[in-house]
């Protein structure tokens, strides 16, 4: 038997343990997310510029200058557009095909092939976009001139009423695996005892759907829903690729918005105002989703 002092010793030294094992990632969260935000957060308050040593506080002079800026209201329509859209088809993609694969007919092939687009490069899509969708060569931008949607030698992309679709549709094609592995693990989840029962009880296959299908996702659209939007609302690369937020800024959004004031024209001071104002919206979405996880366990 241990004496008192014995389990007093061993449970100290398991806390030491724990406390030595979870120091790295502790320093890990402060230098390289506690630290980049706050010093942002500063910034934003600042004239700071990237090719200036000095700076000084300006107080809310950036978001004075953000919020009386035409544009940025542009810019987050564009943003909410992009996201919004992208978001709505990622989830509808992915939870139909999670559907399609999950029946006992479809083999590894398939749900392979269904996976290519989450493995290709963003570069990659960007440039056949521009190649297939070129007003002079492409092969899309021909059809569409053959069906008398655009004019000859346009292009989808140089429109901008069709440039912002076109990145969405994209988009929309390179993203719907990550829902539909996750569609799929929940469909996979689902007892076939409630189908079962459900058949036995004369239910029909819309029935069993809308009943027993459709409340099991639920919580796993909520978590996909949360993480697309933060992910597309901040996505860069594809947009910046294929249009470079144009054309006349019909696909800028505030990532872009972001970059053009950090490096186009150095403000950084400026632009750390905006990263603020887009951070601080991202994060009404995961209080809303923590939320209602709190909500959903009680």
């Amino acid at each position: 038997m241990y004496s008192l002092k014995q389990k007093r010793n061993y449970y100290t030294q398991r806390q030491i343990l724990g406390i030595v094992f979870i120091i790295p990632t502790v320093v890990f969260l402060l230098v390289f997310v506690a630290y980049p935000v706050l010093y942002n957060i500063f910034l934003s308050f600042t004239d700071a510029r990237l090719l200036k040593q000095n700076f000084s506080f300006v107080a809310f002079d950036n978001y004075k200058k953000l919020f009386t800026n035409p544009r940025f209201f542009k810019y987050v329509k564009n943003t909410l557009v992009w996201t919004f859209s992208s978001v709505v088809g990622q989830l509808t993609l992915g939870f139909a095909f999670a559907l399609l694969i999950n029946k006992k007919s479809a083999g590894t092939g398939l749900r392979s092939f269904l996976l290519i687009p989450y493995v290709v490069p963003a570069v990659a899509i960007a440039l056949v976009t521009k190649w297939v969708m070129n007003g002079d060569y492409g092969i899309v931008s021909w059809w569409l001139n053959r069906m008398n949607i655009i004019e000859y030698r346009q292009s989808p992309l140089a429109l901008p009423g069709s440039a912002m679709a076109t990145l969405i549709i994209v988009n929309v094609w390179r993203s719907y695996p990550f829902p539909m592995l996750i569609y799929w693990a929940t469909l996979k989840s689902i007892d076939i005892e409630l189908y079962e029962a459900a058949h036995v009880d004369g239910a029909n296959a819309f029935q069993t759907f809308v009943h027993i299908t459709l409340p099991h996702v639920k919580d796993a659209t909520i978590v996909l829903a949360i993480l697309r939007i933060v992910w597309t609302a901040t996505y860069f690369d594809l947009i910046w690729f294929i249009t470079g937020g144009g054309p006349a800024g019909s696909t800028t959004h505030l990532p872009i918005m972001i970059y053009q004031a950090s490096f186009g024209t150095f403000q950084l001071g400026y632009a750390s105002s905006i990263s603020m104002v887009l951070g601080l919206s991202l994060f009404v979405c995961v209080a809303f989703y923590v939320k209602k996880s709190v909500a959903n366990e009680r």
